[in-house]
């Protein structure tokens, strides 16, 4: 008896979680909005520890402004040259979403839905040989149109 009481404490705590979960989130989202009489949210503004009030150096009321972006691509090097089978993905800063693949001169654009962002137009990497010999355009274009582009110019030689 003493474990079905147990039981039915434990299953009513969990409901009560559920109950209030929802609760929480909504509490948290309302305050990091921004407040319309500040026009920033609370949470942009980081204390910054030991500032001696320098030139130059951020203070506590330093607003941070971080965009995600592409960096760069992993695999290829720019004007660079390429053989078999190879892994090209995308070095970024922040989450970009989805990334929409496009190789100049060969139809078709691929998708990477998330982080490693790999080109994978087959499967287990880019089989370079299933594109003639000749100098190509890699360009990564985020789903998200506040992040810009990247392209890479390389040339491909199969033996």
């Amino acid at each position: 008896m003493d474990a079905v009481r147990r039981g039915y404490l434990g299953l009513m705590l969990f409901i009560i979680a559920l109950v209030l979960m929802p609760l929480l989130v909504i509490d948290y989202h309302r305050k990091s909005e921004p407040d319309p009489g500040k026009g920033t949210p609370a949470s942009t503004n980081l204390p910054v520890s030991g500032a001696s009030g320098g030139a130059g150096e951020p203070t506590a009321s330093s607003a941070v402004d971080f965009r995600p972006e592409i960096v760069s691509f992993q695999g290829v090097a720019n004007g660079g040259t390429l053989h078999g089978i190879v892994m090209i993905t995308l070095i970024t800063a922040g989450d970009v979403g989805p990334v929409i693949y496009k190789l100049a001169g060969i139809p078709g654009q691929w998708m990477a839905q998330s982080s490693p962002y790999l080109f994978s137009p087959y499967p287990g990497g880019w089989q370079t040989s299933q594109v003639p010999n000749g100098s190509y355009t890699l360009t990564a274009t985020p789903v998200n149109s506040q992040v810009s582009p990247r392209s890479v110019h390389f040339r491909v030689e199969n033996a």
